[in-house]
């Protein structure tokens, strides 16, 4: 007899799950002959840049560097100098479900630095890392969306409509980003650059087809000596816009881009006047990742039997992202640091965040996470000092309890430093970006076959069954269990198509002949 399964393949791709580790690189070194003599070590930073991310079966390798700056106060000077190096890391990190990812997506910021002298021209480093990676893998599954049967075989099929949101194209670029930062008027010219810092975000992306373009911010931070030996600060926003390649996909898709810095390069003067020290050229090297999430309408047969013969369904189970409900909370953070002198003034300011914990509460997500700020100030003897603290920051959203819920934060902005009687008040925001989504369960027929040799028994049934309708149950499940079809039970019963039946009905159940 005729059967004919119509399939219907959906592709996607998944996240894996994440691993995470804790990496220590420490090194000497010797101060260069164009260097003065440390006498005191005020402040180092660093900034991390991504070389390369590999998968090799089950480990996943990442390599990169630190650049590393270190503000000191020379001997038999005033004010403040750097010195900048790279500490080069290679980490590794195993996991069973990087063997079948295509792809590595690699976060890595640094946890605490120290940085001692061990004589004027010596210092020594040491670095602990925070690694986070997790594989991108290609999904393929084939289901069944509908099937075509010879009346004789009695085939009854349940199929279900699925809404899904599903990662369905992947992409990366490299590329440079080159500006010039101008020094606004009423500071002054800049003699040396002490440090730059440069924090990357995306504010828009747009679908056209097989391109997606991507426009942001690079916030630039310069702390420079001026050309009248005092120390000056000067931000700018740079804008930035970018084109990938993707797979073709609809202007409603959605795209979540990953940007990480894998190197910097900075030097006072133009292209058109080296000798401008009103201007900074600046080189950015970056890596984009981009995951195009869509909407997809997807039918499956999720339960199939006949009333003839005996069948026997092949059901796979597959773990889906349906509804994602996406949004960003801006929390405001104020705190007045004790520094235990008097301040004169505040130099710069520095603000970076852990990652963030997740806990649930009934219907809420509590997100909490640590702002790690440092504060380079003068006290009232102009004496350059750093105070850093850690803050805490609490945000707490509505989320549905069948969603899983991630979080990531971000320096919002809104900074405002003012100094006090009690030290240095400060303010800032932390923008939380929240994903909630519904994991789903896409329970559905790939396979079946049906015994055409050996048809049921059903000389033993009664013609005729009368049942109180259980809410526990579905028609479905009553004509299942009895042989025959919910369109009979429906049709004996005087029932619309769309009518449900109420807790405590009493149904009359003929056998389908």
């Amino acid at each position: 007899m005729e059967l004919e399964l119509k399939k219907e393949t959906l592709c996607f791709y998944e996240f894996s799950t994440a691993a995470t580790a804790v990496h220590e690189e420490a090194t000497e070194t010797i101060v260069p002959d164009y260097c003065p003599d440390i006498a005191r070590i005020i402040d180092s930073d660093g900034k991390v840049f991504l070389r390369g991310k590999d998968i090799q079966g089950d480990k996943a390798i990442v390599t990169g560097s630190v650049k590393v700056t270190v503000l000191f106060t020379p001997e038999g000077e005033n004010g403040i100098r750097n010195l900048e190096f790279s500490l080069p890391f290679n980490t590794s990190l195993s996991n069973k479900d990087f063997e079948h990812c295509q792809s590595l997506f690699a976060r890595v910021h640094i946890q605490s630095i120290e940085t001692k002298s061990l004589n004027p021209r010596k210092i020594f480093t040491r670095v602990l890392l925070t690694v986070r990676l997790q594989g991108l893998k290609s999904t393929k599954a084939d289901f069944c969306t509908d099937i075509s049967a010879q009346s004789a075989l009695g085939i009854a099929q349940m199929a279900r409509q699925e809404t899904l949101n599903l990662i369905t194209a992947y992409t990366e670029k490299d590329f440079t980003f080159t500006d010039e930062i101008a020094i606004p008027a009423g500071k002054e010219a800049v003699l040396e650059i002490l440090s730059c810092t440069i924090t990357p975000s995306v504010q828009e992306t747009k679908i056209f087809g097989a391109k997606l373009i991507v426009k942001g911010i690079l916030l630039a931070e310069l702390l420079y000596r001026s050309e009248q030996q005092g120390i000056a600060s000067a931000t700018a926003e740079l804008p930035f816009s970018q084109i990938m390649e993707i797979e073709e996909s609809p202007e409603d898709a959605a795209a979540a881009i990953t940007l990480q810095l894998s190197g910097m390069d900075y030097h006072i003067g133009s292209d058109e006047n080296p000798d401008d020290r009103r201007r900074v050229t600046l080189a950015v090297y970056l890596s984009a990742q981009a995951c195009i999430r869509r909407s997809v309408q997807f039918r499956c047969i999720s339960d199939v039997y006949s009333t003839v013969y005996e069948v026997t369904p092949t059901m796979s189970n597959l773990q889906c992202t349906g509804e994602i409900n996406a949004f960003t909370r801006r929390q405001s953070v104020r705190q007045t640091i004790e520094v235990g002198v008097v301040p004169s003034a505040v130099l710069s300011t520095a603000i970076s965040f852990d990652e963030v914990n997740v806990s649930r509460e009934d219907n809420t997500a509590v997100l909490q996470t640590m702002a790690h700020v440092k504060l380079l100030f003068l006290d009232e003897g102009g004496v350059p000092l750093v105070a850093e603290r850690q803050l805490e920051c609490t945000c707490r959203v509505e989320v549905s309890p069948e969603c899983s819920c991630t979080a990531s934060v971000r320096y919002g902005g809104d900074l405002s430093v003012a100094i006090s009687s009690n030290g240095i008040e400060i303010r800032f925001s932390a923008d939380f970006s929240v994903e909630a989504a519904d994991r789903r369960q896409l329970l559905g027929l790939t396979d079946m076959t049906v015994d055409t040799e050996h048809p049921k028994d059903t000389s033993q049934l009664p013609s005729i069954v009368l049942k109180v309708f259980d809410e526990d149950e579905s028609l479905w499940d009553i004509a299942k269990r009895y042989s025959t079809t919910a369109e009979v039970i429906r049709a004996a019963n005087d029932m619309e198509e769309d009518c449900a039946c109420s807790a405590g009905q009493l149904l009359l159940i003929p056998r389908k002949r």
